[in-house]
């Protein structure tokens, strides 16, 4: 699998340590010095992807999602989700289908569609809607849609992997990996070395960077989560070198990028 990593807008350069760049859309918005990073990533060829700021609780609308993907062309958009919302997920993928064809820009950026749902059950018919449509190339697994789902539990920013190992097993049993999976979001960093199948291509966090900040080494404690405040992107100061362990973060990323790898070390050595 490949990782991305996120970071406060204070600093951006631990983003550069991960496989590829996530562009979070209110972000984009509010920053322009996040704007021109992300432009510079795009010109020296990293793969984008522009995420809708969802589970930020920070959705921007249709209107400036496709003014974003106008200027920078990301590789792959995800198309408006709406949390736990089988039927507006649904409909608002469809909208957005249509709104990039009228703009000339499906054929040049790729749609990733993020399953929502009430229930488990909900969730299920989501992703396999999602399946069947050829213009969606990539889904997602939420760290937040698929707890609730599977779980019934996502208040607290627990049992991500728990959870996700959880839908995993499922869509693996019922043959249903049939496209390739990105997950949003992290939590315990060894989730990422239990997916053998080619089809889990990656995942995002700004976690490595956020357990770092709270002097969490990934090397002794991975399984500590705390919860990602909303704010952390957009206010925390990651400027300063004098307050930050800087060797942590890097740490920690090298980790997430080990379990990453595992997978596909276990599948060439077969």
């Amino acid at each position: 699998m490949d990782y991305y990593v996120i970071s406060p807008v204070s600093n951006l350069e631990p983003m550069k340590l991960g496989d590829r760049i996530f562009a979070l859309a209110h972000l984009w918005v509010q920053f322009p010095e996040y704007r021109k990073f992300i432009l510079e990533q795009k010109e020296q060829g990293k793969f984008i992807t522009l995420d809708n700021s969802a589970a930020e609780r920070a959705l921007v609308t249709e209107e400036v999602l496709i003014g974003i993907c106008k200027v920078l062309l990301p590789n792959e958009v995800i198309a408006p989700d709406v949390l736990f919302d089988k039927q507006a997920t649904i409909a608002n993928a469809v909208n957005f289908k249509a709104r990039m064809d009228a703009e000339g820009l499906s054929s040049n950026i790729d749609i990733f569609f993020c399953p929502q749902g009430q229930t488990k059950e909900d969730w299920i018919e989501t992703y396999k809607w999602g399946l069947n449509q050829d213009w969606i190339g990539v889904i997602g697994l939420s760290k937040i849609a698929v707890p609730n789902a599977f779980l019934n539990d996502f208040e607290d920013d627990q049992r991500i992997k728990e959870a996700r190992h959880e839908c995993y097993d499922y869509l693996k049993e019922n043959s249903l990996l049939k496209k390739p999976i990105h997950c949003l979001g992290q939590g315990d960093p060894t989730e990422f070395s239990y997916y053998e199948h080619p089809m889990m291509r990656s995942t995002d966090s700004v976690y490595p960077v956020l357990a770092a900040v709270h002097g969490q080494d990934f090397s002794v404690d991975h399984e500590t989560r705390t919860p990602t405040p909303h704010s952390f992107l957009e206010e925390f100061d990651l400027s300063n070198p004098a307050d930050i362990d800087f060797s942590l973060i890097e740490k920690n990323i090298a980790f997430l990028g080990l379990q990453c790898r595992i997978p596909e070390l276990l599948r060439a050595s077969l």
